[in-house]
């Protein structure tokens, strides 16, 4: 299997830190992106760092925020610049709630989707040229 160039959105915690963990294991350059690498993620995006520096893994915290066309748009053009390309995109970025359809307020569901539909589809449309 060739290495692969890989952003993974949502990369904090949870199922995008294990994806960008195990990827990186298996030999590809991962780019693990997650919003505010120097404030509210911090300690997630240095303890990457410091597992990529331990294991000699090529993991890369990266700041995006997929509710922001500019973030977005700042994040693929580092990874462009710093790797040349990007051959795998994991869009695991997302928020999750539950409750009764009722319970919910018109801007919550708004900014459910602002993430889960609008921020994927955001990050795609961004790395679709390069993908092609």
């Amino acid at each position: 299997m060739s290495k692969k160039i890989v952003l993974v959105t949502g990369a904090s915690t949870g199922f995008g830190r294990d994806t960008a963990e195990t990827l990186a294991r298996a030999g590809h350059s991962v780019f693990a992106s997650m919003r505010d690498t120097d404030g509210k993620n911090r300690m997630h995006a240095t303890a990457l760092r410091e597992l990529a520096s331990t294991e000699n893994l090529t993991i890369i915290p990266l700041d995006l925020d997929v509710t922001g066309e500019a973030s977005v748009e700042r994040a693929v053009e580092t990874i462009l610049r710093t790797a040349g390309r990007i051959d795998v995109v994991v869009n695991n970025a997302g928020i999750a709630a539950a409750g009764i359809s009722e319970a919910f307020t018109a801007e919550q569901v708004r900014e459910l989707f602002e993430v889960n539909v609008v921020g994927l589809h955001r990050v795609t449309r961004a790395v679709l040229p390069a993908l092609r």
